[in-house]
């Protein structure tokens, strides 16, 4: 039932490198924002107060792409921790604040822990330790937005500061903070707006070397899916499935190479 039904030399190489989990080693096409937020996080690295920014726009324009880039380097080249936390998965206060000790390397507190407890054993690695970035992804998931007054507090009774990363599609007129968070909290903004054709073909032509066998992309294909989604979202996620699910259809067909014309039968599915 599963056997190949070719000779094994299909056009797709590797299909790691056309999913939206593949982490590329530098974003393309963001170099802006990208050193919009190596600005925002590097006060940390003395030691200082760093800027809190809320980064939004549109799902697949490359905010968590770019904020984990950022992070990742941050981890290799300076004594600052990183901490990723999708909203998604931590969408409360007090398993958000339990995720983080558990990425500083705290055993797993047990279900129900109070949260002033949670938050003293943060003061107390801030305190014995380094400074902490914090990116929460989805943000607008959150059903307590108190976190941030919690993380806030920290910064001005631990050692070490806290730089906080907020990544939302929503725009900022659309979040709303608890009023005690509000009060303390300064947020700078990076908007993402959505990728531009060239962009775009710029991003393919990339996952194409990685994920293709050499010659099997002409370059009118990756134009055709880079124009497409540019006009319709901008959005990379939409291109790579486009890209993946041609390079699929040509594998199934046996084909050498994908064609235009292969592109827009996809397209009209």
């Amino acid at each position: 039932m599963f056997e190949s039904n070719g000779t094994g030399k299909g056009v797709l190489r590797s299909e790691t490198y056309l999913t939206t989990d593949f982490q590329p080693e530098k974003p393309v096409g963001r170099d802006t924002e990208i050193n919009r937020i190596v600005d925002a996080v590097r006060p940390l690295t003395k030691r200082r107060q760093p800027e809190n920014l809320l980064v939004y726009g549109p799902a697949g324009v490359g905010k968590t792409t770019c904020v984990r880039h950022v992070f990742q380097k941050l981890e290799e080249e300076t004594s600052v921790k990183p901490v990723y936390i999708n909203a998604w998965q931590y969408n409360t206060r007090p398993s958000l604040l339990t995720e983080l000790l558990i990425q500083l390397g705290y055993p797993a507190p047990r279900k129900g822990k109070p949260v002033d407890e949670l938050l003293s054993k943060l003061r107390e690695w801030l305190n014995k330790n380094r400074g902490i970035a914090v990116a929460i992804d989805e943000f607008d998931q959150l059903k307590d937005t108190e976190i941030i007054y919690d993380l806030q507090l920290l910064n001005q009774e631990a050692e070490n500061p806290v730089g906080t990363i907020l990544v939302s599609n929503q725009p900022p007129t659309r979040i709303q903070f608890d009023q005690r968070s509000q009060s303390r909290l300064s947020m700078q903004t990076l908007q993402f707006n959505p990728y531009s054709a060239s962009q775009l073909a710029e991003i393919l032509e990339t996952r194409v070397e990685q994920g293709f066998r050499p010659g099997a992309v002409p370059d009118e294909v990756i134009q055709k899916i880079a124009t497409h989604v540019a006009e319709n979202s901008g959005d990379c996620r939409q291109a790579l499935e486009i890209l993946l699910r041609t390079g699929r259809e040509a594998d199934r067909n046996q084909e050498s190479e994908l064609t235009e014309a292969l592109v827009i039968q996809i397209l009209e599915n």
